[in-house]
């Protein structure tokens, strides 16, 4: 068969037969052979396949181990979908997965060898309506895919409430065949699976690796945290695959001692300073892709960071799969250019790599039009420019401060344009700290060495003035959410917890000094500082003249800060006209 039209399990089964002898996986303790893997993967499809129907779901144990990769690949050997549970998900959630696909069985993993049990789904997990031991019953509305339907993924709700999603196994196919072609991966790779079973990005890291007779390492999670551990993990496995987040790449330092040969960041946007680190040691590369469109629909050749100064390109289309832009402030199918005649607007995934739909109680909310196109529209704010397209930012994210629209993810990019920054992260909020719908401040949070001052420097000479964050707040490192991504709740409630906690000066000189490090997020502001140079505003001196007031000069008005020269004719003004 030609590898074109090869099923991923087609090219499993190659690899079993070509590469009997080699590792397919290896744990902490023990490795299985492709001809043992086989073997295991073909008793659970023979078992799966007597003890299911054609179209039920299965339900498999997320356990970092051999069975759940062997429960994996036999669900999809007997052509029965899977769904992953994960015991540390809310007993609701789990609740909801085996309601709404009508799980009857579970799939459990625990034997170190690999060997995988049927046993009936957990009593805490059956709806109230459900009995152990309950004849199947297919969920409501599920269409007929003659066995081609391959899993379902539940979205992280990043975005808003979680979701089902019903995505088929043939696009897989080709998905997986680009990457193998793409990273180069042969029986002497040997790729580290680091996702959580319940992310779908673990799917190709599966794989990549078992389709090209390459070697899965599957380790629990004490060898995955990210920094000085992954790293001796990296070198100690001598891993030379890598698919993981961009807090990972981050927070670890790549050594001269690694075998990797390919890495690639996925789940979240690519900073250079990830790529001039990583790119040292390995071939760099940036994906794109959602639950919604089977994994993985870009993926970059390997980059140059001389050339990712501006920002980091999506890559080009994996699988089968196309794209157009949608302008999101005109009718539909128009686009918008830039000032420099790019084109901007959300991006569509179009073709066979669009999932089913959402399945909900009501039946499948189909992402297929009615010549069975798929199309989904991602969210995603993209720009084309120089042939080549780029992530600018979510749609939801979107902020309007001052009267103006801005893209924070644009904003994020120009930040981590200046080398010694890390990451950043943008985002509107308002001067008070209160919840409103008013948001009057762009903050800005960047991890890195330069102070808010070299900071602003940097952004004056890169983007106009109303995208210039007030507050530049230099912080250690970003919280980080279970999936990866950075908790931008968290970041927002550490500085106003900190602001509280920073009790202001008695005298009121010192005070209104105080009061202006607060504003602006540069902690060395002097009396020499003018209040708009380190980046005062319109709000924020609403918020100093009110400072002002109350400090006892009671006629104080913003046209008093937009003359004063600088903090020091402020305060002596505070001190001559106080009451």
């Amino acid at each position: 068969m030609h590898t074109r039209h090869m099923s991923v399990v087609d090219g499993i089964e190659r690899a079993v037969r070509e590469f009997p002898d080699g590792d397919a996986l290896r744990t902490a303790d023990r490795a299985v052979s492709y001809q043992e893997f086989g073997e295991l993967t073909d008793d659970f499809a023979r078992r799966l396949a007597v003890r299911t129907e054609p179209g039920e779901f299965i339900g498999i144990e997320s356990c970092r181990d051999i069975g759940a990769v062997v429960a994996m690949v036999g669900a999809l050997k007997a052509r029965r979908p899977f769904v992953v549970i994960d015991e540390r998900d809310s007993r609701a959630s789990n609740t909801d997965k085996v309601r709404l696909l009508g799980l009857r069985l579970l799939a459990t993993t625990s034997s170190p060898g690999g060997h995988v049990d049927l046993t009936e789904v957990r009593p805490q997990w059956l709806p109230a309506d459900r009995a152990p031991g309950d004849e199947w019953r297919p969920p409501r509305g599920l269409p007929s895919t003659d066995g081609d339907l391959g899993y379902a993924i539940t979205t992280s709700g990043s975005t808003g409430k979680p979701k089902c999603v019903l995505v088929r196994a043939a696009p897989l196919a080709p998905v997986i065949r680009d990457h193998v072609d793409r990273l180069s991966v042969g029986p002497d790779s040997r790729t580290l699976q680091f996702a959580r079973l319940t992310f779908d990005g673990c799917l190709t890291e599966i794989l990549w690796t078992l389709t090209a007779g390459a070697c899965l390492v599957v380790l629990d999670e004490s060898h995955l945290a990210p920094g000085v551990i992954l790293r001796d993990t990296l070198e100690r496995f001598r891993i030379t695959h890598l698919k993981t987040t961009p807090f990972a790449l981050t927070a670890t330092e790549p050594t001269a001692a690694m075998s990797l040969e390919h890495v690639v960041n996925g789940g979240g946007p690519c900073r250079l300073s990830v790529i001039r680190k990583w790119s040292a040691v390995a071939s760099f590369h940036n994906a794109y892709g959602l639950t919604e469109t089977t994994v993985c629909n870009l993926l970059s050749d390997p980059l140059d960071p001389d050339e990712c100064r501006d920002s980091v390109p999506l890559g080009t289309r994996v699988g089968d799969c196309a794209y157009h832009i949608r302008h999101v402030d005109a009718v539909e199918g128009a686009t918008a250019a830039t000032d420099g005649g790019a084109e901007r607007g959300e991006l569509v995934i179009t073709g066979d790599s669009v999932a089913l739909g959402y399945l909900t109680e009501h039946g499948v909310q189909s992402f297929r039009q009615t010549d069975d196109a798929g199309v989904y529209r991602t969210g995603d704010i993209v720009e084309h420019r120089d042939g080549r397209l780029h992530f600018v930012e979510r749609l939801d994210r979107q902020v309007k401060v001052r009267g103006y629209r801005l893209d924070p993810g644009e904003i994020e990019n120009a930040v981590c344009r200046l080398d010694t920054v890390r990451d950043a992260v943008v985002m509107a909020e308002a001067h008070d700290g209160a919840d409103a719908d008013d948001l009057d401040v762009l903050v800005c949070y960047y991890q890195g060495e330069p102070d808010p001052r070299t900071v602003r420097r940097h952004l004056e000479g890169l983007l106009d003035p109303y995208k210039i964050p007030s507050v530049l707040d230099h912080v250690e490192s970003f919280p980080y959410t279970p999936n990866g991504k950075v908790d931008r709740d968290a970041l927002r409630v550490g500085r106003r917890r900190l602001a509280a906690e920073d009790a202001p000066p008695s005298s009121p000189d010192l005070r209104l000094l105080h009061l202006v490090r607060t504003l602006t997020g540069v902690d060395d502001v002097q009396l020499e500082d003018n209040f708009f140079e380190v980046g005062g505003d319109s709000a924020s001196a609403v918020v100093l003249v009110n400072e002002m007031r109350g400090l006892g000069w009671v006629d104080a008005g913003i046209r008093d800060v937009l003359r004063a020269e600088n903090l020091r004719v402020l305060v002596g003004q505070l001190q001559e006209r106080s009451v």
